[in-house]
């Protein structure tokens, strides 16, 4: 596998929104799209009310919240994400998200559903839920 060593700035107004269920992320990097080869990361900026699709990914992710207030469920339990909290999903874990609260909920994930190391290690693909496209 040849390492890609290009740098790449991204801006969030240039990002493509992705919805799955209400939920939406804005992907700044990952190896199908950019010059990342190992990462995927994402912003969300979600409205309350919005409830996510159920989904699991190859390896960990990881998500840190900025402002605003959700839960997600692993496993009958429910784990609230505020500001200032980082919060690890182990991998195959389903993980939906629902925003509470009055504001929307900010935050940045990463993880790499992509990540040709975790493909070849774990003998899968990419994990597929469904996930439409939006500019």
């Amino acid at each position: 596998m040849e390492i890609k060593k290009i740098p790449e700035i991204k801006k969030l107004e240039s990002l493509k929104q992705e919805h799955f269920g209400q939920i939406f992320r804005q992907v700044f990097f990952s190896p199908k799209t950019t010059c990342s080869n190992f990462l995927k990361m994402a912003f969300l900026d979600i409205p309350p009310g919005s409830l996510g699709t159920p989904h699991v990914h190859l390896g960990d992710e990881i998500v840190y919240t900025i402002k605003g207030k959700a839960v997600l469920t692993i496993e009958d339990t429910e784990y609230v994400l505020e500001p200032g909290t980082c919060f690890l999903i182990p991998p195959d874990a389903p993980h939906p998200a629902r925003v509470v609260g009055d504001e929307n909920w900010v935050a940045i994930a990463a993880y790499c559903d992509e990540c040709p190391v975790l493909k070849r290690e774990r003998g899968r693909e990419d994990v597929d839920y469904p996930v439409t496209l939006k500019d």
